[in-house]
């Protein structure tokens, strides 16, 4: 019988208006490279688009296109954004009846493979556990293709994939026991805008932060107004941060803000991906 292992970070997501307006702003800034570009019209997805390569990992892009499906109910509710987090899993009906017995239920199953988990059950953020082995995925073979172009950042690594929460410590903790790992690191006095805590995801780190305290605070810090636990941001690591400012800003690329440890992307030049570059890996991180 099969046992319940998060293998690695399947894919962040981002559920976006306009699928071509966020991919070519993404070719340009960080190198991604597109792996596929399909429809799904079952309407437990309902998406054009799919898996990108960016550093050493995948982000899905999808742009609705089933009304009433569910990418057209997150983005109506949320706006172009991160939606979701994926995680391969070594067998999938173990892992449905490891995170039933943790009391994380399944929302929506719509292919055998695949399984979403009820956002109550997962620190309020959206879940998805993949058991099967994705043909255009290069950790399963699939070639990685070259650049489209000449990117703005010499992105070596998907630094971490974010979520906010309102306590991002407990978080942490609910999400490393449904993935059957440990916690990174705690920060508990971590300044506004900064990591609070990480869970392994095998091979990179899920980084929680807190919700700021209100929406001026919240645009101020990300751009986006967070109210509640979702996922937030891609982090994409570079060689040296103050390189990649000085790239970005001869482009006439919007920053949110920038310190000595992370710029974050202003979302509108990416279409509602909140991008955070940093060049240093977070503590624990399996890449350091």
């Amino acid at each position: 019988m099969g046992v319940h292992e998060v293998r690695w970070c399947f894919h962040t997501t981002a559920m976006v208006s306009d699928y071509e307006l966020t991919r070519d702003a993404l070719i340009r800034l960080v190198g991604l490279r597109v792996l596929e570009d399909s429809r799904i019209e079952n309407p437990g997805i309902g998406r054009r688009g799919g898996m990108t390569w960016v550093g050493d990992n995948i982000i899905e892009i999808g742009q609705p296109i089933v009304d009433g499906g569910a990418a057209e109910r997150f983005v109506s509710r949320f706006g172009s954004h991160m939606s979701s987090i994926a995680v391969q899993v070594s067998d999938i009906d173990a892992t449905v009846d490891f995170l039933a017995a943790k009391d994380a239920p399944v929302a929506n199953r719509p292919e055998h493979p695949i399984v979403f988990t009820a956002p109550a059950g997962t620190a309020g953020v959206v879940i998805e556990w993949f058991g099967d082995e994705e043909p255009q995925d290069p950790r399963f073979g699939a070639t990685i293709p070259p650049y489209a172009a000449e990117p703005l950042l010499d992105v070596t690594a998907m630094a971490f994939a974010g979520i906010v929460s309102p306590d991002p410590i407990a978080a942490a903790h609910r999400l490393a026991d449904l993935f059957d790992r440990g916690v990174t690191f705690v920060h508990a006095d971590a300044p506004a805008g900064s990591p609070v805590a990480g869970v392994s995801m095998g091979d990179m780190t899920l980084a929680a932060y807190a919700v700021p305290a209100d929406a001026d605070e919240s645009l101020r810090l990300w751009g986006y107004a967070y109210r509640r636990a979702q996922t937030s941001s891609l982090g994409v690591l570079v060689p040296d941060l103050a390189t990649a400012k000085r790239a970005l800003e001869a482009a006439g690329v919007a920053l949110v803000r920038s310190d000595a440890e992370q710029i974050v992307v202003d979302p509108d030049v990416t279409g509602g991906v909140v991008v955070v570059v940093v060049d240093e890996l977070l503590p624990g991180d399996p890449r350091r």
